[in-house]
């Protein structure tokens, strides 16, 4: 289940009356994207997976390099980075509450895009987890604006998720990746 909201906008409008035309030029810098994952698993067995290190496991062609984490795994402050299909992105981990199994990231592009990335989960029963899913993109000029638009559409965040739901729930079940 995915849901897209377009906020941030500053909608300059100009009335051309002896024209009869009227344009609008958005400023759009901000794109939020949720989606909720069902996971086959407790809290307390997906919440360790939540991790540069463990996501390895799990998630096909994952790969990352850890720049800074005291104890070697998810933890506030941890720093690492990527550079996948997806992109070359800076990570920091904002947020880690293992007692309500919750994180956040926020994360760097080339592009002048931060995405700062919640994740909730919230027992459904004692065999499924919801995992609740943010991305909140903030472009920091104009240029940066039609790439996330661009780069970021409802179809390809909700592609992204699945597989990463696929993925996830297959190793809970099976213990192993699911390999493509």
């Amino acid at each position: 289940m995915a849901e897209t909201a377009y906020l941030g906008d500053y909608n300059f409008i100009l009335n051309y009356k002896d024209k009869g035309e009227m344009f609008i030029m958005n400023n759009k810098k901000k794109l939020i994207q949720k989606y909720q994952q069902t996971l086959a698993g407790t809290k307390e067995e997906i919440f360790p997976l939540l991790c540069p290190v463990r996501e390895k496991e799990w998630l096909q062609d994952w790969d990352y390099n850890m720049i800074y984490s005291e104890s070697g795994y998810a933890e506030k402050g941890c720093m690492f980075e990527t550079n996948n299909n997806y992109g070359s992105y800076r990570w920091i981990m904002t947020k880690h509450d293992s007692d309500n199994f919750g994180i956040q990231f926020v994360k760097t592009t080339k592009e002048n895009i931060v995405v700062i990335i919640d994740i909730d989960l919230k027992e459904k029963n004692e065999r499924l987890t919801y995992c609740k899913i943010q991305y909140t993109f903030i472009a920091i000029g104009e240029e940066a604006s039609e790439h996330m638009y661009k780069e970021n559409t409802e179809e390809h965040f909700n592609e992204h998720m699945k597989k990463w739901e696929d993925s996830l729930n297959y190793y809970l079940k099976h213990g192993e990746m699911l390999i493509d």
